[in-house]
């Protein structure tokens, strides 16, 4: 049991983390384009999966 919860939690952390990594593309462009609002909102969306790992990887998840 413990391993299929292992490989869960791994496949949600790498989901997780491509998902950061993809976001942290767009945040590139958009400072590039000057877009202020799309930064705004890219930075939120961040933040939400930084608290997501972090949470995942201190077990409170």
């Amino acid at each position: 049991m413990e391993n299929s919860q292992f490989k869960s939690r791994s496949v949600t952390l790498n989901t997780l983390r491509e998902e950061q990594r993809a976001l942290n593309m767009r945040l590139l462009l958009a400072l590039r384009l000057r877009d202020s609002e799309v930064q705004r909102s890219l930075e939120r969306e961040l933040e939400e999966i930084a608290v997501q790992i972090e949470d995942l990887l201190s077990g409170r998840r």
